[in-house]
């Protein structure tokens, strides 16, 4: 009896407590400034679009379209939001009572006695069962499913984000291999002309066998690398249509920079980094968080007993006609039981340093989200305080090389200088101009990075 009583006082004292821990966040795990950002002093604001104002090419908006609409990635995320969507609903309904409708027949013979006659029971009844949440084990299993669906949903959203940025920087590489393909070809030409024009001059006795052999091979070069680009831009297709899961359609082919150098906004961001708070991975590491500290508090109810009430109610009678007549007879029961752990050997405790561990691991994964999300912003920005400078460098040192080489070309049509010189000129001009497409596509990856880092604004419904 008083063993009884002592834990009644324990549930009454413990009813409502869910034993689930506060979370200790490190506060200082980044600091509260992004370096190389706009001056505090700057008019600019901070702008955080979502991808239809982030992308200014039309083409380009539609192979986004179709990758959002088709892509499998992004499709088994969204049924993945769904699949813990519906574990979060299971859970809820445990805060309500189950109801159930009975029906029976017991058939019974009695071996004990000389009866031969078979009786028979008919019966009907309402049963409700609930368990009483005196610990929180069921708020706290309803609050790991609800964080559990949370994080899921803004992992979808990351998805979305990288899938995204991965179309647009796909098409990126495709329009600088596409104006790749033309200098290469703008290349090939040059270079036939001068084999013909050194051809020339050889038959004439002007020059020498060696410069001839010189301007075949520069040309030959020059048609195998035009080959290698030729499937290097199939390849770039290919991987843009695993992209958008379907073929790309011809008017959505991009020819080169021209239509594509200014596709994307520039975003500026602000000094506080308090706006990687934004983004979805870190969103999700949050609730991944919370839901290893919920199952804290699940493991911690173990320890402590657990009561659940069953009732029936309804009818009984011995022939089924009778049944819902005034020949029936009224039954019910009521049964609460209580369950109380006594030795499990171990179990509960073991369960409970697990979900403790679980829940110091998702802090530190929390924490390095955090820390990586803003080295992701740093790199972006150390990168754009340089890039317009390098763009405009290499614009002029493809304008000086254009010149050297005109002035070299020049002076060997009329006899002065070597055919070597005009060869050096020439490939340090073609090389200047694919190093300058590849400055413009990295200025543009690093518009990308700026709009992934700093979490992008997309919503999954």
């Amino acid at each position: 009896m008083f063993k009884f009583l002592f834990i009644l006082i324990n549930i009454l004292i413990f009813a409502g407590c869910s034993l689930k821990p506060e979370i200790a966040y490190n506060n200082s795990v980044i600091p509260s400034k992004f370096k190389n950002a706009v001056d505090k002093n700057s008019k600019i604001e901070y702008i955080q679009p979502n991808w239809e104002d982030f992308v200014k090419n039309d083409k380009l908006k539609k192979l986004i379209k179709l990758a959002l609409e088709n892509n499998r990635d992004l499709k088994i995320a969204i049924l993945n939001i769904e699949s813990t969507r519906t574990t979060y609903r299971i859970e809820k309904s445990k805060y309500f009572p189950s109801i159930e409708a009975k029906a029976n027949n017991t058939n019974l013979r009695d071996i004990t006695s000389n009866n031969t006659e078979i009786s028979r029971t008919y019966s009907s009844k309402f049963g409700a069962s609930y368990e009483l949440d005196l610990f929180g084990k069921i708020k706290n299993l309803n609050d790991f499913a609800l964080q559990s669906y949370l994080a899921t949903k803004y992992a979808t959203t990351a998805t979305k984000i990288s899938l995204i940025s991965e179309v647009i920087n796909s098409w990126n590489t495709l329009c600088a291999n596409s104006e790749q393909l033309q200098i290469l070809e703008k290349n090939i030409e040059n270079l036939t002309l001068s084999y013909e024009l050194t051809q020339k001059k050889f038959d004439m006795g002007i020059t020498l066998i060696d410069d001839v052999l010189s301007a075949k091979t520069s040309l030959k070069e020059a048609e195998v690398s035009l080959l290698n680009q030729k499937t290097i831009i199939e390849k770039n297709k290919n991987t843009l249509e695993l992209l958008i899961s379907t073929t790309i359609p011809k008017n959505l082919i991009p020819s080169g920079f021209e239509e594509n150098e200014k596709s994307l906004m520039l975003i500026q961001p602000g000094i506080s980094s308090k706006v990687l708070l934004s983004r979805p991975d870190i969103i999700q590491a949050e609730y991944s968080l919370k839901a290893k500290n919920a199952n804290i508090g699940i493991a911690r109810a173990a320890f402590f007993p657990s009561i659940s009430l069953t009732a029936d109610y309804g009818l009984a009678s011995s022939s089924l006609s009778s049944l819902f007549n005034e020949n029936s007879r009224t039954v019910w029961s009521f049964i609460p039981s209580i369950n109380l752990p006594i030795f499990k050997a171990g179990e509960n405790m073991a369960n409970l340093d697990y979900a403790k561990a679980q829940q110091k691991i998702a802090l530190a994964q929390y924490e390095k989200t955090i820390q990586s999300a803003f080295k992701d912003v740093s790199d972006a920005l150390a990168e754009r305080a340089n890039i317009t400078k390098q763009l405009n460098a290499q614009k002029d040192l493809v304008n000086t090389a254009k010149k050297s080489y005109d002035i070299s070309l020049n002076s060997y049509k009329h006899g002065l200088g070597t055919y070597l010189n005009v060869l050096i000129l020439q490939k340090k001009i073609f090389d200047s101009q694919r190093a300058l497409i590849d400055t413009k596509l990295n200025e543009l990856i690093n518009r990308v990075n700026l709009y992934t880092s700093l979490g992008g604004n997309e919503k999954i419904d």
